[in-house]
């Protein structure tokens, strides 16, 4: 089920690729806010950023579902035609969030590797500025849980809109 929820999500190109980056660019702030407020800087104002950013990924999670369900009605209408439960068609669902979810972990994680071999390869050389690290693992990975965790949320309601799907939709338009 789930390599078939990867192949619906990247058949979905355009809503795919604009998630998959709004969560990358969640993922980032959220992080660094996270790690600035570890490190004790600009006191409890940092975070107020981070709930900010955690509640947009929250709204955006349940948009996300909600689309995946509402454009998908029709698919998900003769997949129950052909036998597929609720379950199944919510396992489909949840694999296309997450999914989502983990490119973009995977991308922020990639980028903070990036950046940290080019500032140690300027190191290397003569100009040897100072090492800035832009954010530590930990702050990364923890707000990866937390967002895996606001998924649930987002689960709860595509699990909803999947129950209302009947499979007469599928069959509406045959005959016109």
């Amino acid at each position: 089920m789930w390599r078939k929820a990867i192949l619906l999500s990247l058949r979905e190109k355009k809503v795919f690729v604009v998630f998959t980056l709004i969560y990358t660019v969640l993922i980032f702030l959220t992080s660094f806010f996270i790690d600035l407020g570890f490190k004790g800087m600009f006191g409890d104002f940092v975070w107020n950023f981070v709930f900010i950013f955690l509640g947009t990924s929250l709204f955006l999670s349940m948009l996300y579902a909600w689309i995946l369900v509402s454009r998908k009605r029709r698919i998900w209408a003769t997949f129950k035609c052909i036998g597929y439960t609720n379950k199944n068609i919510l396992s489909l669902v949840s694999g296309m969030i997450f999914f989502t979810t983990i490119v973009g972990f995977l991308i922020v994680i990639e980028m903070l590797f990036h950046y940290a071999a080019i500032v140690a390869y300027i190191n290397q050389t003569a100009i040897n500025i100072p090492l800035l690290i832009l954010v530590d693992l930990v702050p990364v990975v923890i707000t990866s849980l937390i967002f895996i965790g606001v998924q649930i949320i987002a689960f709860i309601l595509a699990y909803r809109k999947v129950l209302k799907v009947r499979p007469i939709i599928a069959l509406k338009k045959v005959g016109e």
